[in-house]
C-alpha cells in the first residue's frame, strides 16, 4: 500500500510527538512514498536515511560520549548556563529534566534525533524495498538484513538510556485506533528478546554479508551484527538489567506489571560469553587483530625508535584508533563532519601556532579530568595507588624529567613536572597531554608547555579562550599528521564503536562473572595489556615485590575490579565509560565526584601544579541511571509510565 509522505508523517507525529524531517530524501511533501523506492538509485538513498540516525559519536555537544567522568569542556564554564554547550557534561551536572530533556534521543531534540523516527524509516524501508525492480535478489536480501540490524541498534540504545522502552516492529497504519496508538512500554526482558530476536533472524539466515569492501566500510556485516548481540548480551547479564530489586522492585507498568527483573539470572552471563565468544571467532576468522604498529617511524622518531623502551607501544594505541579501517576496527562510524567546528578531532586538538587567528580546528576545547591521570596504571601495569614501587604519597611532589630511555621520546628531559606524570603506563603517554610532555603534529613533535602565556598548550592572553581547562588534554581521537588553521588538515578516521580488545574486554568480563578467575579470562586480559607493553595480568598480580594486594586476581571480586579497570583505560574517551559505569551500578561512586584539573593560570611549576576544584558534579541514585521519558508523551499516551526519580 502506498501512503502519501504527508499521511506518514502525520501518523508519525500522532504516535511518537515529533516532526517530520525523517525522509530527507523526499523532494516535496506530495511525493508518494513509493516513488523513493522506483529503482535502484533511489532504494540505495533510502538505505542510507536508514544509517543517518546512528547516534551520534564524535560531535561534541550532540554526543553521549561527553557523559560521565572522564572529560571537562571549557566551553561549558564560558557558556555555564547554554544548555545546547558540551549536553553530556550537562547530564552529569543534573541539568536533565522531563520537560525538556537533554539528548532526547526518544522523541528528538536537545541535540538528539528521535531514534523511534528512525525505527520507523527502517519499517517503511521494508514495506518498499520488495518494490524495487531493478535490485538483484542478493542485493535486496543483504540491504534487508543490514536495516534489521539497524532496527534492532535503535531499539538497543533506547534500552540502555531508558531501560523499558515501547517496541516498534511495525509502523501503525492511518487508520489505527487510539487504544493502537497509546502504546505501553514492554518489560526490560521483553525488549532485550526483541532485541536479539532480530539479530538472531539476520544471522540465521545467512543473506548478510560476511565482511564489506573498502567502499562500504561501515555498513553492518556478519561480524558487525554478532559484535552487536555480544553486546547486547553483556549489557542484559550486566546487574543494571539483571536482578535489579534495589532500583526497581516497585517499577511498575501501567497496568502493574513489574518492568525490570528482580530476579538474578546466572545463565544470563552464559549466553553473553557464548555471544562474545561467537563474535570474537567471526571477527578473528575474516582477519581481525589487535592493532600493531609496523609501518616508519616518523622522521622525528627514528632515533627514539631505537632507543626508548615504550614508544612501540605508544605506537600500537595511538594509531590502533586513529588508523583508518585497520585490522582492529570492528565497526567503525565514518559519517563525520570534519568541516564544522565540534567535532572530537577538532575540540581536542592542540594548536601548533601562537596566533589564534591562524589556529582553527585546533580549539583545545576538551580536556581530560584530572581523575583520568590518577587512572592509568603505573608502567608495572597497575593502579598507581596499588603499586608499593610507586611514590603515591608523594605523587604531587614537584622533579626534574630524567634523561632517560623509558620516558625518551614522550616527556621533556630536565624540565621540572611532577612525580605523577613519570613512570606511567606506555597508554597515558600515548592518549593523554600533560604538562611537559611530547605532541606529535603534522611535521613536528611539539614540546608542550601548559603553564600561563606558554605555548604551545598553554592558556595565556594570546589565547585566552582556547585552553585546556584542566591542563589535561587528549591526544587520542587526533590524527598524529592532524595539523591547524583548516578543516582539511585536521585527519579523518573512522570513530571507533566496536573494535577487537573492546570484544576481548567483555570476554574477560562476562567469564569471571560467571565462572570466576580463569585462565581464559586471564588469557584474554592478556591480549590486551600486552599490545599496550604490560606484564601478564597474573604474573603481575602475584609479585609481592610490585603490588600491594597480591593474589586479588584470584578472587571473583578482585579480577572483576581489575577488568573494570582495564576497560576504563583501554576504552578511555571511546564513549563507553558512562554506559559500563551505569551497568555496573557504579553512577554513585564515580559520577560524584567533581571535576578537577590544574591551575591553568599559574606561571611557574609551583603555581600550576595545584589542583583546582572546576566544576561540581551530581548524581541521584536511582533517577540517573535511566533518562526521563518526556513530559509531554506522557500527557499525550496515558498508558505511558515515567521512568523512576523524573
Amino acid at each position: 500500500m502506498k501512503y502519501n509522505i504527508v499521511t506518514i508523517c502525520l501518523l508519525t507525529f500522532t504516535v511518537l510527538f515529533t516532526g517530520c524531517n525523517f525522509l530527507d530524501i523526499v523532494p516535496d511533501n506530495t511525493v508518494e512514498v513509493g516513488s523513493l523506492f522506483e529503482n535502484r538509485d533511489k532504494a540505495l538513498n533510502a538505505l542510507s536515511t536508514c544509517y543517518r540516525y546512528m547516534p551520534n559519536y564524535e560531535k561534541m555537544h550532540q554526543s553521549m560520549s561527553l557523559a560521565g567522568d572522564e572529560w571537562v569542556g571549557r566551553l561549558d564554564a564560558d557558556y555555564a548556563g547554554g544548555r545546547g554547550w558540551n549536553r553530556g557534561i550537562k547530564l552529569m551536572r543534573g541539568w536533565n529534566n522531563s520537560n525538556d530533556p537533554i539528548l532526547n534521543y526518544w522523541a528528538g531534540g536537545g541535540g538528539a534525533e528521535s531514534l523511534y523516527e528512525g525505527i520507523r524509516v527502517c519499517n517503511i524501508f521494508f514495506q518498499n524495498i520488495e518494490n524495487v525492480p531493478d535490485l538483484t535478489p542478493r542485493e535486496r536480501e543483504d540491504w534487508i538484513a543490514q536495516v534489521k540490524v539497524l532496527k534492532a541498534y535503535y531499539h538497543y540504545y533506547l534500552i540502555r538510556l531508558y531501560g523499558p522502552i515501547v517496541i516498534v516492529d511495525k509502523n501503525l497504519e492511518p487508520y489505527s485506533s487510539v487504544e493502537e496508538v497509546r502504546q505501553e512500554r514492554q518489560t526490560v526482558d521483553s525488549c532485550f528478546n526483541y532485541v536479539l530476536g532480530l539479530i538472531d533472524e539476520v544471522i540465521e539466515g545467512g543473506n548478510l554479508a560476511i565482511q564489506r569492501d573498502a567502499s562500504f566500510m561501515g555498513q553492518v556485516d556478519l561480524q558487525i551484527a554478532k559484535a552487536i548481540k555480544a553486546e547486547v548480551l553483556l549489557t542484559r547479564a550486566s546487574p543494571l538489567f539483571n536482578g535489579n530489586i534495589e532500583f526497581y522492585s516497585n517499577f511498575k507498568g501501567e497496568h502493574g506489571e513489574l518492568l525490570f527483573p528482580i530476579n538474578y539470572e546466572k545463565e544470563k552471563w552464559k549466553d553473553a560469553l557464548d555471544g562474545i565468544e561467537e563474535a570474537i571467532a567471526e571477527a578473528e576468522s575474516n582477519g581481525k587483530k589487535l592493532y600493531v604498529y609496523d609501518g616508519q617511524p616518523r622522521f622525528w622518531d627514528v632515533d627514539n625508535f631505537k632507543e626508548s623502551e615504550i614508544i612501540q607501544y605508544c605506537y600500537n594505541n595511538r594509531f590502533s584508533i586513529i588508523e583508518s579501517w585497520n585490522d582492529e576496527v570492528i565497526w567503525g562510524y565514518s559519517g563525520l563532519d570534519f568541516t564544522g567546528q565540534g567535532g572530537f578531532a577538532h575540540a581536542t586538538n592542540m594548536r601548533s601556532v601562537a596566533d589564534p587567528t591562524t589556529a582553527g580546528y585546533a580549539w583545545q576545547w576538551l580536556g581530560a579530568d584530572f581523575r583520568m591521570v590518577e587512572r592509568y596504571y603505573s608502567k608495572n601495569g597497575v593502579p598507581i595507588d596499588e603499586d608499593i614501587t610507586y611514590d603515591y604519597e608523594n605523587r604531587f611532589e614537584l622533579t626534574t624529567i630524567p634523561d632517560d630511555n623509558y620516558h625518551k621520546g614522550y616527556m621533556q628531559p630536565g624540565e621540572r613536572t611532577v612525580k605523577l606524570h613519570l613512570d606511567r603506563e606506555p597508554r597515558f603517554y600515548a592518549w593523554l597531554c600533560v604538562d611537559r610532555c611530547v605532541w606529535r603534529t603534522h611535521d613536528v613533535a611539539n614540546d608542550v608547555k601548559m603553564r600561563y602565556n606558554e605555548f604551545p598548550g598553554g592558556r595565556g592572553a594570546h589565547h585566552n579562550t582556547d585552553f585546556y581547562w584542566t591542563g589535561v588534554g587528549v591526544k587520542k581521537l587526533v590524527h598524529p599528521e592532524s595539523g591547524t588553521g583548516h578543516w582539511a588538515r585536521v585527519v579523518k578516521f573512522p570513530y571507533p564503536i566496536i573494535r577487537l580488545a573492546d570484544l576481548y574486554l567483555m570476554y574477560a568480563e562476562a567469564y569471571n562473572e560467571y565462572n570466576g578467575p580463569g585462565q581464559p579470562a586471564y588469557d584474554a586480559l592478556n591480549k590486551v595489556r600486552r599490545r599496550a607493553g604490560l606484564r601478564d595480568v597474573e604474573a603481575v598480580w602475584s609479585d609481592a615485590e610490585v603490588v600491594r594486594n597480591v593474589g586479588k586476581h584470584l578472587t571473583q571480586e578482585g579480577l572483576r575490579d581489575i577488568i573494570r579497570t582495564e576497560r576504563s583505560i583501554e576504552l578511555s574517551f571511546e564513549g563507553k565509560r558512562f554506559f559500563d559505569v551505569s551497568r555496573w551500578k557504579e553512577g554513585s561512586r564515580f559520577f560524584t565526584l567533581p571535576a578537577r584539573g590544574w591551575n591553568t593560570t599559574g606561571v611557574d611549576p609551583e603555581q600550576f601544579y595545584n589542583l583546582m576544584t572546576l566544576q561540581q558534579r551530581t548524581w541521584q541514585t536511582p533517577r540517573d541511571y535511566l533518562m526521563p521519558i518526556p513530559l509531554w508523551d506522557l500527557n499525550r499516551n496515558p498508558n505511558l509510565v515515567q521512568n523512576p526519580g523524573w
